[in-house]
């Protein structure tokens, strides 16, 4: 088919890049890239609804890459079509090829991790610590099911990273609010950095996993296009249908697929040099030449977005602290002098939350305690509420991606527990 052969020919042509941009850094992780160059291809160029000259446009699907470490497949294709890149938004510019070789460069937007902060808006929020991403991506879905936005979020998560048990809280978590515009697509490689994937973390086991958390599952060939492409495109029924479940894609792929001599144990995060650089690039080549003659015309390139961006709401005026309590009924507790911090945390959340619309609310099961629950039993803020449940880390990430959606969120539970959640506050830092 003209479409495998297309998608084939592109992968094989991104691999060549990644390998050669990691070689040039002296740094990467070329062999995680090429196990997801198939998925990443037929995402980017074919699914995916977005616009390279407005790569952060909010009405465009997103790509959350959980494994960060594998980012010089989607640098390789951003550098293709021409994705706009760099840190001052008035001046930013369509990435290219020198950009792609200036992988982990001091001061460079190609950073060695995804970092919309260092200049590349097609990513969201930083990941790389692993088993944030999911989380990311369900926030993002929550704040577009908000701004009623028809717009869907992949997530492509490793399968040695899936052993974390972040990744099954964001489970949890899309299945109790019905996120179905998430697609988590799981990278099933069977390869971690220092040995296999233990078999907790095979396609049969994750595929059942989560089955039995709700979702529908796709196993899948992630180097068949076909395969790929009816998968994505099953997930998209699933989103635009009401009352479906989420739909999670489980892909089996090849670490160092399309080149013999970067696949097997103990190739993680080393990239090519010398002989071995052009042995690989050499047998790219010949994959290239067994797929058979380009097809003509070799077109490939993301749809159009096609949804509206909602109205925004204006901001109201903000109460003075008291004519907040006693809107709460609790002044008297006030000019007893017996009001707990955590209540006057209540009453001024619940307060921002009439005066601005972007402000949501997110608490871990104690929002009797924190008294986030005048903001979830108040019936004009209520769909702002989410109840992350016992899930702190999922908490913080879920806000991180409501965040990178243009929400303000608030995240209640104990100090204690949110001391858990300490690595997710610093990454959402470091995306700014």
């Amino acid at each position: 088919m003209k479409f495998d052969a297309l998608v084939q020919h592109k992968a094989i042509e991104l691999i060549k890049l990644s390998v050669e941009m990691t070689a040039a850094a002296g740094s990467g992780h070329p062999t995680s890239a090429a196990s997801l160059a198939h998925l990443v291809t037929v995402l980017m160029y074919h699914q995916m609804r977005h616009d390279p000259a407005r790569p952060e446009d909010p009405r465009s699907d997103r790509l959350v890459l959980s494994e960060g470490h594998a980012c010089p497949i989607v640098y390789a294709a951003a550098s293709d079509l021409g994705i706009l890149i760099g840190k001052d938004s008035r001046r930013r510019h369509p990435m290219c090829w020198d950009d792609a070789m200036s992988l982990r460069a001091i001061g460079s937007p190609v950073d060695g991790h995804p970092n919309p902060a260092e200049g590349f808006p097609f990513f969201d929020a930083a990941t790389g610590s692993l088993g944030q991403g999911l989380s990311i991506a369900a926030g993002l879905a929550a704040a577009a099911r908000l701004d009623g936005i028809a717009k869907r979020i992949y997530c492509l998560i490793g399968d040695g990273e899936s052993r974390e048990g972040q990744i099954w809280e964001a489970i949890d978590f899309i299945a109790d609010y019905r996120l179905t515009a998430v697609c988590p697509i799981f990278n099933c490689n069977t390869l971690g950095q220092s040995d296999c994937v233990s078999v907790q973390q095979s396609p049969q086991v994750t595929a059942a996993k989560l089955h039995a958390a709700g979702f529908d599952v796709r196993i899948i060939d992630g180097h068949c296009p076909g395969d790929i492409l009816d998968a994505l495109q099953d997930h998209a029924r699933h989103a635009s249908t009401a009352g479906k479940a989420p739909l999670a894609i489980v892909a089996k792929t090849v670490k160092g697929w399309g080149a013999p001599t970067m696949q097997g144990g103990g190739l993680h995060g080393k990239p090519m040099s010398g002989e071995k650089l052009a042995q690989v690039l050499s047998e790219l080549d010949e994959a290239s030449h067994q797929i058979g003659p380009l097809p003509a015309p070799a077109d490939l390139h993301p749809p159009k977005i096609n949804t509206r961006m909602p109205v925004s709401q204006p901001l109201e005026p903000l109460p003075g602290f008291e004519e907040a309590v006693r809107a709460a009924g609790l002044e008297k507790a006030l000019s007893e002098g017996k009001m707990a911090t955590r209540k006057a945390y209540g009453v001024a959340l619940q307060a921002l939350g009439h005066a601005n619309g972007q402000v949501v609310a997110l608490d871990g099961d104690v929002r009797n305690s924190t008294f986030s629950e005048g903001f979830f039993q108040d019936p004009e803020l209520t769909r702002r509420f989410f109840e992350c449940r016992i899930a702190e880390q999922n908490m913080v990430s879920c806000a991180a991606g409501l965040a990178a959606a243009g929400k303000i969120p608030f995240v209640s539970s104990f100090g204690k527990f949110l001391t858990r959640a300490y690595d997710q506050v610093e990454m959402a830092l470091i995306g700014r």
